[in-house]
């Protein structure tokens, strides 16, 4: 009897530390993240506005390689909303233009233990992303103003950030680029 529950005892604690052992890997092949977040600044094409909305946007990240060297590569995509705004008050009249822009891209990411910290994921990457946007113009009296004049349109974009996981499950991000905003901070979901 005595045999049968240290042989229990034994397996039940080499289960536990291959689990462990797997849940410590912040990033790796075949897993899933799905991320929300929000973002602040940004270009992309847009400037010169009274205002801008956040960037807010979800996306996804799946690890398909593990290099021999360390890291692991990821694929995903994005779907996102920003919205900008140009006000003009003259003569009493105010003039008004307003973007508001789909953004649905494709990402690349390489993910690497770049600080050596349990529970923190560091990476960067790239994204190709397609803007849809929809624009409404608001001038009294039919009044023509010149105004900048966006469209549909691809942008490139970069990035660097990290995930710190408070589970094997729940990690907050923080994100620095160029593209559809200059920082977005938000949480993922791994699974």
């Amino acid at each position: 009897m005595k045999r049968i529950l240290l042989l229990i005892l034994a397996t039940a604690l080499t289960t536990i530390s291959a689990v462990a052992q797997k849940t410590n890997t912040t990033f790796a092949k075949k897993d899933n993240v799905l991320g929300i977040g929000f973002g602040i600044g940004g270009v992309y094409g847009f400037s010169g506005f009274s205002s801008q909305s956040p960037a807010f946007g979800l996306q996804y990240d799946r690890g398909i390689v593990e290099l021999g060297m360390g890291g692991v590569i990821g694929v995903g995509g994005f779907v996102g909303y920003k919205g900008f705004v140009n006000k003009i008050e003259t003569g009493g009249d105010t003039y008004k233009g307003q973007w508001n822009v789909l953004i649905i891209g494709a990402r690349g990411t390489f993910h690497y233990d770049l600080f050596e910290v349990k529970n923190l994921d560091t990476y960067a990457g790239t994204m190709i992303a397609f803007h849809v946007v929809n624009e409404k113009e608001d001038y009294p009296n039919n009044v023509f103003v010149t105004s900048t004049s966006h469209s549909n349109a691809a942008y490139a974009s970069i990035f660097a950030g990290a995930k710190y996981y408070f589970s094997p499950q729940v990690a907050g991000f923080g994100e620095l680029g160029y593209g559809v905003s200059w920082l977005t901070l938000g949480m993922a979901f791994k699974f």
